[in-house]
């Protein structure tokens, strides 16, 4: 081949070489599956806990808003009251949902946790009313909180449990998501052991056309002339291995030989 024509590399170089491409096709794709496995791995272990984080998070807003909405209920409807009543806390809940930001997953959940926001602002728009409501008559604070207050909390409540479902949901996803990545870091240890055979089956065309032929075919040269006298014609170009210098060499000696012959020695 022109290649080994214009490269001189021995019989021992031709193997290492040979074994050598096997080595590091095999390292590769070893380092490849290595790779993607922990890839994987990290990946989905940070995707599941920061899944359970944000539904824990979620679970937080909405005990937190149930408790004060729910005190909030209780207090309304007496008399006598000397202070009004705490609504969320706006700092406690803004720092739950920045928390709760950093953790999200997902596009879906991000948009929910924006319904989230949007609903708090909305309640809280409302509850801004309760100094004025507060000094009202007992039934007017009471019809105040079911028709206004509870409309918006109802919503802001409702927001908060679908952005606690979609982050349960994506640890579902990410389960399937787990499978999928299992296939993928699989694949390059596939296409190792299918590198290998191919590899494999290489070198051992190698071995055949550039050793076993070339000694078979000057065994049968050999032993043509020795036979028959058959004139030794063997001839190859490998790029100047020992194999070629052998059959040089063979050459060489049934040449002296039939001149020893003709000489009668």
């Amino acid at each position: 081949m022109p290649l080994f024509k214009k490269i001189k590399l021995g019989i021992r170089s031709k193997i290492y070489a040979a074994s050598l491409v096997i080595a590091l096709m095999l390292l590769l794709s070893g380092a490849m599956a290595f790779f993607e496995f922990g890839r994987m791995s990290r990946n989905i272990s940070d995707f599941i806990s920061n899944s359970i984080l944000s539904v824990d998070l979620t679970r937080n807003l909405l005990n937190t808003s149930e408790r004060y909405h729910s005190d909030l209920f209780r207090q309304i409807g007496g008399d006598g009251l000397l202070a009004q009543p705490e609504t969320i806390p706006a700092d406690e809940f803004e720092e739950g949902m920045e928390r709760l930001y950093t953790v999200l997953a997902s596009d879906n959940e991000r948009n929910m946790a924006d319904s989230v926001r949007y609903a708090y602002s909305a309640y809280m728009q409302v509850a801004q009313e309760i100094e004025s409501v507060w000094l009202r008559p007992q039934e007017e604070r009471t019809d105040w909180y079911f028709n206004r207050l509870q409309t918006v909390y109802t919503k802001l409540r409702g927001y908060l449990q679908r952005l606690s479902d979609t982050s349960q949901s994506a640890i579902t996803d990410s389960y399937n998501s787990l499978q999928d990545s299992y296939y993928r870091s699989i694949m390059p240890g596939v296409i190792a052991s299918a590198a290998s055979i191919v590899l494999i089956i290489l070198f051992v065309y190698f071995l055949s056309h550039y050793i076993v032929r070339p000694m078979l075919r000057m065994s049968r040269g050999l032993s043509d002339y020795r036979c028959s006298g058959k004139t030794y014609s063997v001839t190859f170009d490998y790029g100047g291995d020992q194999i070629q210098a052998m059959n040089e060499d063979i050459k060489e000696i049934i040449d002296e030989n039939k001149s020893f012959k003709k000489r009668g020695i």
